[in-house]
């Protein structure tokens, strides 16, 4: 939604609209452009007979998940990609139930991380083409059906849409009506709010375990596992100056499980991503695939004032941390405190790097 209000009293109706808009299905922004006429204008205005008009969430119906359970059981080496929308509908819990309830590993996404403790024996590993596992890459190349839920299948996410696919079948869950279809083509494609679907998907499952109906995957859960112990990235250096390798292993032993990411974009994200450990939902803090350079000490400011008892940990580069480093007056003046690591290469790592090609 974007518009510009050329009437005074159109103001509430239209801020009405934009509210409801902006939180319904995925939240994303609206753009309301205000004249300066109508900024200064006075109208008659009852908040007490205002009401907000009611958030839209749509919701899978009951045969739609019955049709998406029947094709997981069918699958021989599924995974379930969770993305952030799982993290915004608070449905971490009930992924995490749903996946044991038909021992399906769980591959997060970059938004979705945390949705599973990575030390669960159902956590796979995330995929891609940067910020990765290899045994997460190597998983998702093994298996057979792909059951994504919340999440949109970003380029950094699939890679080749075509090796992405090849013998897997899709399913896709997701809220913005959009997404289904727009990247790849799913089998099975459902638009619902990722709590609303979960419930159901576990109640379903529940019904068909009670039956016997849910096939034992201890094989395809052993191999993911095994995959996981042996194909780890090598993190102890002993160089001079220090690898970065060597900061995120660090980072791992000195800050327990209740520790909070923020961090933004660039290298030190990407490692952070691939190297460090997370085991809450909303215990890592991110942009996204969006690129606001500087982004990352406001934002680590605004999770502590959301959450003073947080323990949070910001990581950057040398440019992002420059960017807006002013802000960090602001949380001197209003004592927010908070621990910031700076991975400093001297450069744009990732303008570097895409320059080398010239």
């Amino acid at each position: 939604m974007a518009v510009t209000v050329r009437e005074a009293a159109l103001v509430p109706r239209v801020l009405q609209q934009a509210f409801h808009l902006m939180r319904s299905g995925r939240p994303g922004p609206v753009l309301v452009d205000l004249p300066f006429d109508v900024q200064v204008a006075e109208i008659e205005f009852d908040p007490d007979m205002y009401e907000p008009l009611p958030v839209y969430k749509p919701a899978a119906s009951r045969m739609q998940i019955e049709k998406a359970v029947e094709m997981l059981i069918q699958a021989e080496r599924p995974v379930i990609v969770a993305g952030g929308g799982v993290i915004n509908a608070d449905a971490a819990a009930l992924l995490q139930q749903f996946a044991e309830l038909t021992s399906v590993p769980v591959i997060p996404t970059l938004m979705g991380w945390g949705c599973i403790p990575d030390d669960h024996e159902l956590m796979a590993g995330m995929v891609g083409l940067q910020t990765a596992h290899r045994y997460g890459n190597a998983t998702l190349l093994a298996s057979d059906m792909v059951f994504g839920i919340g999440n949109r299948f970003a380029n950094r996410h699939t890679g080749s849409v075509e090796k992405y696919t090849e013998g897997r079948k899709i399913v896709h869950i997701d809220i913005e009506p959009t997404q289904i279809g727009r990247v790849l083509c799913p089998d099975l494609g459902i638009v619902s709010d990722a709590k609303a679907a979960l419930t159901l998907l576990v109640e379903v499952a529940q019904e068909m375990q009670k039956a016997g109906r849910l096939p034992c995957r201890k094989e395809w859960v052993a191999d993911c596992q095994q995959r996981k112990r042996t194909l780890l990235r090598k993190t102890h250096f002993d160089n001079v100056p220090v690898k970065p390798q060597r900061v995120y292993e660090e980072m791992n032993k000195a800050f327990g499980r209740d520790v909070c990411y923020v961090t933004t974009i660039g290298l030190s994200q990407i490692a952070a991503a691939q190297m460090l450990h997370v085991f809450k939902d909303r215990h890592w803090i991110n942009c996204g695939q969006a690129g606001p350079l500087g982004w990352t000490i406001p934002a680590a400011l605004g999770v502590c004032a959301a959450d003073p008892e947080r323990n949070v940990v910001a990581i950057s580069g040398d440019f992002d941390f420059q960017f807006l480093i002013e802000e960090l007056a602001v949380g001197a003046q209003f004592n927010i405190p908070y621990i910031h690591v700076l991975v400093n290469n001297a450069y744009l790592g990732l303008i570097r790097q895409s320059q080398r090609a010239f």
